[in-house]
């Protein structure tokens, strides 16, 4: 991975970056906090959490959430104050946890969008996994088994960052600065500089993307090529799978979209890009829309499922204290019939009547 530092350039590099990483990271920090937290509580709902989908969405959102302050309230804060002050880099505790979790969540958001992507195309596939697999219990337990495989191979970060002092001879006192992403062990150093870089690439690109685009070849050929027609048209549940599956692929395909950019100035493009004045805008612009990803969440929910938006609408209702006008019969009995209907009984019914008040123009 290419070793970076901000500096400060010429205009108009400088008006650029700030647009890219002071006012566009407020964006997505509002927005996506607000996004991701009302998805995380439409999928907590009794009836959304039974699927085991939801629940690897639920962990999404959350990784997601702590991925937006990390890396974006840390360089909006640079931006607006001329790199004068850090979040991060003011002690060896913030450093060793934005090391740590700049990683981290990164690593287990793209596992877990893997996960709902292959949970997606198995639902679809095979019906032994259906009833042994998809259960939110069984999904509850595999994401805390990821987190705990991740915290595992990314645990040695806490190590690296440490604190040191340089005396300074116009004031006669010693000054101590933090230098995170570093460590007096050389060996650590090698091993974060050499191979860890492909430990990151395979986790957060190989894997996920291989396994994305193979559950999206199946989920295509079971849903394009194997389609059921009922008298000329999709049954119901074929049409709500086929919905849901692509607004998965949009997820999947936006967050290839929004990653690569930047692993390719990285890890390959890093040498021809190092050294100029829109060397700063063009990182910037690359993490930047790394992390946007990491913000729509709800809007691919919102516009592919019906009950997440019908969910939304009867959430914002009690948030307004309103309520949707009825008309309905009392002082009559309602029974359920064998097939799941509700018959009334209509002797002695009376309606309610709700009395409109006349408007004069």
């Amino acid at each position: 991975m290419a070793s970076w530092t901000r500096k400060q350039d010429v205009y108009p590099f400088e008006t650029i970056e700030l647009v890219i990483s002071g006012i566009l990271p407020i964006v997505l920090i509002v927005f996506g906090t607000i996004g991701n937290l009302l998805s995380i509580i439409i999928l907590l709902n009794k009836e959304n959490r039974r699927t085991s989908t939801n629940i690897y969405l639920i962990f999404l959102c959350l990784m997601d959430t702590i991925s937006l302050y990390q890396w974006n309230l840390a360089n909006t804060l640079v931006s607006f104050i001329n790199n004068q002050r850090q979040i991060w880099g003011n002690s060896v505790i913030l450093c060793k946890l934005s090391q740590f979790f700049a990683f981290y969540t990164l690593h287990t958001s793209a596992m877990f969008l893997t996960f709902v992507e292959l949970d997606r195309a198995c639902l679809l596939r095979s019906r032994w996994y259906k009833r042994k697999i998809a259960r939110s219990s069984v999904a509850l337990i595999i994401c805390i088994i990821i987190l705990a495989i991740l915290l595992a191979l990314n645990g040695f970060l806490f190590d690296l960052g440490f604190e040191y002092s340089i005396y300074n001879n116009f004031t006669g006192t010693y000054e101590t600065f933090v230098a995170c992403y570093y460590s007096m062990n050389a060996k650590l150093n090698d091993f974060f500089g050499i191979q860890y870089p492909w430990i990151h690439l395979v986790v957060m690109y190989f894997l996920p993307f291989s396994i994305i685009i193979i559950c999206t070849l199946l989920t295509a050929k079971k849903l394009i090529f194997s389609q059921t027609f009922t008298n000329g048209q999709l049954t119901r549940s074929n049409r709500r799978n086929r919905r849901i599956s692509i607004m998965l692929l949009l997820m999947c395909l936006t967050y290839v979209v929004s990653t690569l950019p930047n692993r390719l100035c990285f890890s390959v493009f890093s040498n021809l890009i190092m050294g100029y004045d829109y060397t700063d805008t063009i990182f910037l612009s690359t993490n930047t829309l790394m992390y946007t990803r990491n913000a729509i969440n709800v809007f691919f929910l919102y516009l592919s499922v019906h009950g997440f938006r019908r969910d939304i609408h009867s959430l914002a209702l009690r948030c307004l204290r309103r309520r949707p006008l009825q008309v309905f019969p009392f002082n009559n009995s309602m029974t359920r019939n064998n097939n799941g209907s509700i018959t009334v009984n209509r002797k002695h019914t009376e309606m309610a009547i709700i009395r409109v008040p006349k408007t004069i123009n």
